[in-house]
């Protein structure tokens, strides 16, 4: 059985991930199995800086999202939406979706799995 443990916020370190169009996304990750015991739950932050897209993709497994700070526009398939602190998004497995930053941006995540190893990255139209 898993047991509690406290994670700070300056200690997972922030890592990028390369994504199909624009350079790196930057994330960090709070809950995962890699950092201590998850509970199958894997948690973090997603940084997206001013101007900044995440291309277009789809995930294996249901994700959600919550707007921490900043503002810019969801897609998910072909409805935009604009996001702000405090809005969330529910996106199920494989359905298409992505991001683009008004000013710098930061995204909360939760996956149901144990580490983000396990989410599959899906990029572009034809994923």
């Amino acid at each position: 059985m898993p047991q509690p443990f406290h994670v700070p916020a300056e200690a997972p370190e922030v890592k990028v991930m390369q994504e199909a169009q624009r350079g790196g996304l930057k994330y960090r990750l709070m809950v995962d199995a890699s950092g201590g015991p998850s509970g199958e739950v894997c948690q973090g932050y997603f940084y997206l800086y001013d101007g900044h897209t995440e291309s277009m993709h789809r995930h294996n497994v249901t994700e959600t999202i919550s707007v921490v700070e900043g503002t810019g526009t969801a897609w998910l398939g072909a409805r935009e939406i604009t996001m702000r602190p405090g809005d969330s998004l529910f996106i199920p497995a494989g359905h298409m979706h992505g991001f683009a930053a008004d000013e710098d941006m930061t995204l909360f995540f939760t996956f149901p799995t144990e580490s983000f190893d396990q989410v599959g990255y899906e990029y572009g139209e034809a994923a």
